[in-house]
């Protein structure tokens, strides 16, 4: 049988969904199977699935006892809130594809999204979203004025964005390099104050903003900005899969022939001239002719390779990081914004930056509430209990919102950060790392290929974990 090319596969799958194109080609008959996929997150599913579905016998392991990564619905809590891969935009091309062949539909949940209400409590002084623009606290001027604080981070970063109208790939170019620096160096040089750039720090998903590359942060809202052109659900650039994201990689890792084995976590890969094998903590060994590894950057860190990494992609795993956060989840018992009057959700200046509230009309459940905490203000709750974080949390929503008082039980504390598998919810760039790193994220290891939405070049986010997983399926397959 006869090997297509590459350009042929990607041609006869419509750039972004596999038939079964290419027939498997063996490296040998010693290994138990053709490829090993580690991780059963959207990346690695979408692997898994792209090459069954071209005749290879594949296995995933995953570390975690549950499938999804990083997509996480939080099925017993009220409204069913997403615990990290939250909106599908209207370019997730792959992803919407998936979902709708494996018969998902689409919603778009109460009180969701960008355009949820918000109060605001701004330098200890509480205030509505109508008294802003004339506000003395308000450090904008002219037109800039009618932004709310919640938007700031994502008006301002698109505003005369130089990566506007480029490809999605443009932040990679040499041209754009002289953008990896600091993010509030760039804000600066744009003629921005210190009090504006300290409220964009207030939501910005990386630790600091003088520690995060402002070509990170362009590409950021460049790739948003070209998702929100696109409407694929009733006039809508967003949705979620019809009771909760976590049914679409439940359903992936089930049209698989063999079904992702659980509580695998990886602690070693070694490779020969002829395959590759999985070692894992259970002392369990798995050997592939390749193995694609979607494990993020700062778990590598603890996992050893024989031979050894290339220096460049080690340097790249011993340095780049995830974006850290951490969320308490609530019930509300009484609907406190009945009682002040305000909007029911809060965004703040404080270590707590935002309380969400969801199901005010109470159509799917009570209402019930998360405390958000991004970057830097997290580190503090690394070491609390559960209970002191629900506690502080609650006090201090008390203390910004006298009617809060009382109002909240706990649920459960969700982060990414935790999970010694996820390590943080999505790579960042720090200043200087683009240059330095970017082109090495997605090189091959002999037969170790590396996916992951940090390795995707054109999208983010749970598309660019779909990205590159075709991409290392691609690898594999025409290796």
């Amino acid at each position: 049988m006869n090997k297509i090319n590459r350009r042929q596969f990607i041609k006869s799958t419509g750039g972004f969904v596999a038939a079964a194109a290419a027939p498997a080609v063996h490296a040998n008959g010693k290994s138990d199977y053709d490829a090993i996929v580690i991780g059963a997150g959207l990346s690695g599913l979408h692997a898994a699935m792209l090459l069954e579905e071209n005749d290879m016998k594949v296995l995933v392991l995953e570390g975690r006892q549950r499938i999804g990564g990083r997509v996480y619905t939080l099925m017993h809590v009220p409204g069913k809130p997403e615990a990290a891969g939250e909106w599908i935009g209207g370019n997730y091309a792959r992803m919407i594809a998936t979902a709708r062949k494996l018969g998902m539909d689409f919603w778009i949940p109460e009180q969701g999204g960008p355009d949820r209400g918000w109060a605001y409590e701004i330098n200890g002084q509480f205030l509505s979203a109508q008294d802003w623009e004339k506000h003395p606290l308000n450090p904008m001027q002219g037109e800039d004025r009618s932004i709310p604080p919640h938007r700031m981070l994502w008006t301002i970063s698109n505003k005369d964005n130089p990566l506007a109208d480029q490809p999605l790939d443009a932040w990679l170019k040499p041209e754009f390099a002289k953008y990896d620096i600091p993010f509030d160096q760039y804000l600066r040089k744009r003629g921005y104050n210190e009090e504006t750039i300290r409220l964009m720090d207030v939501t910005i998903h990386t630790n600091h903003i003088s520690n995060t590359s402002a070509l990170h942060e362009l590409r950021r809202y460049h790739v948003n900005s070209f998702n929100a052109k696109h409407k694929f659900y009733e006039g809508n650039s967003y949705a979620q899969i019809k009771g909760g994201n976590s049914l679409l990689t439940d359903a992936m890792a089930d049209s698989l022939k063999q079904q992702p084995l659980l509580g695998k976590t990886v602690v070693h890969f070694d490779q020969t001239s002829t395959n590759a094998s999985v070692h894992c903590a259970d002392g369990t060994k798995y050997t592939a002719d390749h193995i694609i590894s979607s494990i993020p950057m700062p778990v590598l860190r603890d996992i050893t390779f024989s031979p050894r990494l290339p220096e460049q992609m080690q340097a790249a795993v011993n340095e780049v990081d995830y974006g850290l956060s951490m969320q308490a989840h609530f019930l509300i018992k009484k609907k406190f914004w009945e009682e002040d009057g305000m909007e029911p959700s809060i965004w703040s200046d404080r270590s707590i930056e935002r309380f969400g509230v969801r199901n005010v009309n109470n159509e799917d459940g009570p209402p019930a509430g998360v405390a958000f905490i991004n970057g830097e203000a997290s580190h503090k709750y690394r070491l609390m209990s559960d209970e002191a974080i629900f506690n502080y949390v609650a006090n201090e929503l008390a203390e910004i919102r006298p009617s809060m008082k009382g109002a909240l039980d706990p649920i459960l504390i969700q982060s990414c950060e935790r999970d010694p598998h996820g390590a943080g919810d999505w790579v960042y760039w720090k200043p200087g790392q683009i240059g330095k790193y970017a082109a090495n994220m997605r090189e091959r290891h002999g037969r170790i290929h590396f996916c992951g939405e940090h390795t995707a070049i054109m999208e983010r986010g749970m598309e660019g974990a779909f990205e590159s997983g075709e991409r290392a399926a691609l690898d594999v397959l025409f290796s």
